[in-house]
């Protein structure tokens, strides 16, 4: 690829149909890759082959979003009123849990394996016991719809980004409210937590990033470098880096050290806001959606061009 930046380069390129692709979600061990889609199927890649390995059918409209436990054992997905658990070894077989109402956008898993965080268009935001499969809190979040959620690395925090451009923190596993930031003026589109468990970065349809203290929820500072909606965002599993991916047709990567734009990546997207990116979660490879957001290409970063 001729405008690919220094410092990329591509090993694969991933494609099952021309149907959007929406949230992506690496293995613990990073052997393999799964993508939710339109097509109202999870499927999972391997790695090292760029192959198809597994398809996960049972959903009834397009799937919003996936997650793997950091366990490694269960796999969820989202779509119409519908939270998936898939077991990653044995039959494959699904068990459904039921209470959200409309469209769940989001799903985040707590370190310990235990906990679910899922979000809904009506705003809910629930929180799953995992091994009783029952919610142990659901509340009223947001004003509009939860297009993101996250577990913080204290084992003891949920995130949230809704609609009215409001991060919101929630203790595990009552869903009490614990602070609120007024982070964008549009919508809240993705949020990541630094490997350290450092920093929060949110990302909204305003086209802007902003960069907080996970602590005490202090602002660090704010990124400026897309003209279109911010969609995904993922941190580099050493930290180095932070990729954002926008509606603008580019994926810009950040060194975070210094929070300066050192690459920018034209993948064209196709409008949608739910479109994400993930970093490897041990090598420096992103897997990004191009060919406006219905194949998925992973990339080797070299870090001693990337600097």
């Amino acid at each position: 690829m001729n405008d690919t930046p220094p410092g990329f380069t591509l090993l694969h390129t991933l494609s099952a149909n021309k149907r959007h692709i929406t949230r992506l979600a690496w293995t613990p061990d990073g052997a393999a890759l799964a993508t939710a889609s339109y097509d109202q199927t999870v499927r999972l890649w391997d790695i090292m082959s760029g192959r198809e390995i597994r398809k996960l059918i049972g959903h009834s409209s397009s799937v919003f979003a996936v997650a793997v436990a950091p366990d490694g054992h269960l796999l969820l997905s989202s779509s119409k009123n519908a939270l998936k658990v898939w077991r990653l070894t044995g039959t494959g077989q699904s068990r459904t849990l039921r209470g959200h109402a409309d469209y769940i956008y989001a799903i985040a898993i707590t370190p310990d394996s235990q906990t679910a965080v899922t979000g809904d268009f009506d705003g809910r935001l629930f929180l799953w016991h995992l091994a009783t499969d029952t919610p142990t809190a659901q509340v009223a979040a947001h004003k509009g719809r939860v297009n993101c959620a996250l577990a913080l690395a204290d084992g003891v925090t949920a995130v949230s980004g809704g609609a009215e451009g409001q991060v919101r923190f929630w203790r595990i596993p009552d869903g009490q409210l614990v602070d609120q930031i007024a982070a964008h003026k549009k919508e809240v589109l993705a949020l990541a937590q630094s490997p350290d468990g450092v920093v929060v970065a949110s990302a909204g349809q305003d086209g802007r990033m902003q960069i907080w203290r996970a602590a005490d929820r202090g602002a660090v500072c704010g990124l400026a470098g897309h003209t279109g909606a911010v969609t995904g965002l993922s941190f580099a599993a050493d930290g180095r880096w932070l990729a954002s991916k926008s509606a603008d047709g580019t994926v810009c990567l950040w060194r975070c050290a210094d929070w300066t734009k050192i690459a920018t990546l034209p993948e064209p997207h196709s409008g949608t806001l739910f479109a994400g990116l993930a970093f490897h979660p041990h090598l420096p490879i992103l897997a990004t959606l191009g060919e406006e957001d219905t194949a998925v290409r992973l990339w080797q970063l070299e870090g001693d061009v990337l600097l």
